[in-house]
């Protein structure tokens, strides 16, 4: 893939351990891949691996009645966070990026999994 990836940080791996591959080793592969394509490091980070695993990872802190609410609420800040960046930006979104402190490849992934591909569009 032409990028150098030595392991992944402490915090990717314990996602990953979390996580509960519906799709077996298949799944885990294309996550891996991925964040090995869209990562921008020698250790693959959190920020590289799909929304899913993140999810599943932050899902298991909260009490089992509040996961629904943790979720609905995160998704919605993220929408809020990345949405005014992007104004602020004029719509460009490697700017956008910088103001939020992401990677232009994390935020576009963000952009496609938060559906706001739409809301974005001039």
């Amino acid at each position: 893939m032409g990028r150098r990836v030595v392991g992944f940080s402490p915090e990717a791996r314990a996602c990953l351990e979390r996580y509960a591959w519906p799709g077996n080793v298949r799944e885990l592969r294309n996550a891996v891949e991925r964040a090995v394509v869209l990562g921008d490091g020698e250790l693959i980070v959190p920020a590289d691996l799909p929304e899913a695993v993140l999810d599943a990872a932050t899902s298991g802190a909260a009490p089992p009645g509040a996961i629904p609410r943790y979720h609905a609420a995160l998704q919605e800040e993220k929408r809020r966070l990345v949405l005014q960046a992007v104004r602020e930006a004029r719509g460009n979104v490697t700017r956008a990026a910088e103001l939020l402190g992401l990677s232009p490849n994390y935020l576009h992934r963000l952009i496609t999994n938060l559906e706001l591909r739409a809301a974005l569009e001039p």
